[in-house]
């Protein structure tokens, strides 16, 4: 495997692990996206002076009735572009079900990144979250049980999740713990609330106006540790975030969203 590709798969997860790292208490009375909204990003690695747009993710919000009661249905798919395909293809899609008020009753993923195939799922139960984890084929597949954790996310849920935060109460610097489970385990780090500012979309130089939020990364393979993010959401009623930059080990990461 080269360098290179070593690099693009985890940055597609790396986009859903980014856009969801803003969690705490709901502060708005409605939700800031509805049934059929979609949002597209490009992802883009930078190493050295090497550019290279990698593929794209895209997140769609949809509903669903359970006996009468309605649930949010979340998705989200990377996939990297086909010029790329030859050496390291990726197709990875991430699904999540949870409440109206958005607590987190089930998540999917499932897909292959090269070689390796993925099919994870976790149900959300009063007290328990019961996974099912397979890697690359039946004879690894692993079930477990997860104490329920208080405010626990799915990192699908938790995009939506931080859409909805009250942002005005906060103040300039402020720390918002969070907590997610993955992989069979949980996370738990915080997000750096840095202020309101204007961004500057460097590909059609139009100014928006954003919340700027600094995540903590957990040390990893990929990234560093601390904070070395940046994430950018719009100042408005809808919260769509518009733009992600992280350093790397070696190399930076940039997530654009595209327009229609």
């Amino acid at each position: 495997m080269t360098y290179y590709s070593q690099h693009i798969r985890p940055l597609f997860w790396g986009l859903f692990f980014a856009l969801g790292f803003s969690l705490s208490s709901l502060g708005q009375t409605s939700l800031p996206f509805k049934k059929g909204e979609e949002l597209k990003y490009e992802l883009v690695y930078q190493w050295g002076l090497i550019w290279a747009n990698a593929g794209v993710a895209t997140f769609t919000v949809g509903d669903t009735l359970v006996e009468g009661e309605q649930f949010w249905h979340f998705t989200g798919h990377g996939k990297s572009y086909p010029k790329w395909d030859w050496f390291y293809e990726v197709d990875s899609k991430y699904e999540s079900y949870s409440t109206t008020n958005l607590a987190s009753l089930r998540f999917k993923r499932q897909g292959f990144e090269g070689s390796n195939v993925f099919d994870r799922d976790y149900h959300v139960k009063a007290d328990s979250i019961y996974y099912r984890i397979t890697d690359d084929d039946e004879a690894n597949e692993r079930h477990g049980v997860m104490e329920y954790k208080e405010d626990a996310l799915d990192v699908v849920t938790a995009i939506y999740y931080c859409r909805a935060l009250d942002f005005s109460s906060m103040t300039e610097g402020e720390k918002v713990p969070l907590k997610f489970y993955l992989d069979g385990g949980y996370y738990e780090s915080y997000l750096r609330y840095s202020g309101e500012v204007t961004w500057k979309n460097p590909r059609t130089n139009e100014k928006i106006e954003c919340i700027l939020f600094k995540p903590s990364l957990i040390k990893g393979t990929i990234f560093k540790e601390g904070e070395h993010m940046e994430v950018y959401v719009t100042n408005d009623a809808q919260r769509i975030p518009v733009y992600i930059e992280t350093d790397l080990k070696v190399g930076k990461a940039k997530i654009y969203l595209l327009e229609d």
